[in-house]
């Protein structure tokens, strides 16, 4: 049976502007700098790295995981006015060198946040 997937990929500066407002929200404190750029390393389940210039010195690299940057995509895609649906799961990926929310497949999905409806409950 064929499977259907939607792909929403992200601008280097997208996702750090994501990872910047995940962190923010979730009160993750971040290192003092400019933020540079962000990156995902690995292929299956990609982490996360959030560039930050300093002055004088070497970026500084904080990383996230990939359950992190999946809720970071979801988020800047709500923030963003892009409609996702809440009963089909969604993944992190790296596609083409960028982070990319998947929507739909055998992926885990992860919870948008407690208080959502749930399919089937009435409405």
């Amino acid at each position: 049976m064929p499977k259907e997937y939607r792909f929403v990929v992200f601008t280097p500066a997208e996702a750090a502007a994501a990872l910047e407002n995940y962190a923010r929200h979730t009160k993750r404190a971040l290192p003092p700098g400019r933020i540079e750029n962000a990156e995902p390393i690995g292929d299956e389940s990609p982490v996360g790295r959030l560039y930050l210039a300093v002055p004088d010195g070497p970026p500084t690299i904080v990383s996230f995981t990939n359950e992190d940057v999946c809720q970071a995509l979801i988020g800047a895609c709500i923030l963003g006015g892009i409609p996702l649906p809440r009963d089909i799961p969604k993944h992190a990926e790296r596609l083409r060198g960028r982070f990319a929310l998947r929507i739909g497949g055998e992926a885990v999905a992860i919870e948008e946040a407690p208080n959502r409806l749930r399919p089937g409950r009435p409405r």
